[in-house]
């Protein structure tokens, strides 16, 4: 049964136009081409800041494992056999691939001046590309409260020229300490 305009028996039924189709366009679509207009923006950044995609670059590739441990990190040099703790070393101009871990708690490998804060879990695999475009020395910090040293849990990151990197990597080879 249809609504009444008044409630007597003498009036016919109330059949209001709800033919409002230009109103409805105003007022649907334009929100709706700003949505989708700002997420495709969104999309498209998103998807070329990714900090897993590979930077293209003449130079080869370092790679950098980083284990997050207990207020210090461990850096792990598999193509030149050498760690470092609280240090990180790699040629200027060339991309960097970091592989991130945790051995205790979650941490974040944050450094400022390079790239994006990344999560280090323990059991889990993260990753990160970095390229320093010149030489330079950077702060890298553990982002993610774990506990009463996390305050402390810094470390130097150091863009290098070519024959400084060599260098670096031929003294850490010579320093014999163990870890």
């Amino acid at each position: 049964m249809l609504p009444k305009d008044r409630a007597c028996e003498n009036n016919p039924d109330y059949r209001p136009d709800w033919e409002s189709n230009k109103v409805d366009a105003v007022v649907w679509l334009g929100p709706a081409i700003i949505v989708v207009a700002i997420g495709t923006i969104v999309w498209d950044y998103t998807h070329r800041l990714d900090p897993y995609l590979p930077i293209p670059s003449t130079q080869p590739t370092v790679q950098i494992e980083a284990v997050a441990q207990d207020w210090k990190w461990l850096f792990i040099y598999p193509e030149q056999g050498i760690a470092t703790v609280n240090e990180i070393a790699f040629p200027s101009g060339a991309p960097v691939t970091l592989r991130i871990t945790s051995d205790t708690v979650m941490n974040a490998l944050f450094i400022p001046a390079l790239g994006g804060q990344i999560y280090a879990m323990a059991g889990m695999q993260t990753q990160l590309n970095l390229l320093a475009d010149e030489p330079g020395t950077f702060v890298g910090r553990n982002t993610q409260y774990s506990g009463d040293g996390f305050a402390d849990q810094h470390f130097t990151a150091k863009a290098l020229s070519e024959a400084d990197f060599e260098a670096w990597v031929a003294a850490a080879k010579q320093a014999g300490d163990v870890l």
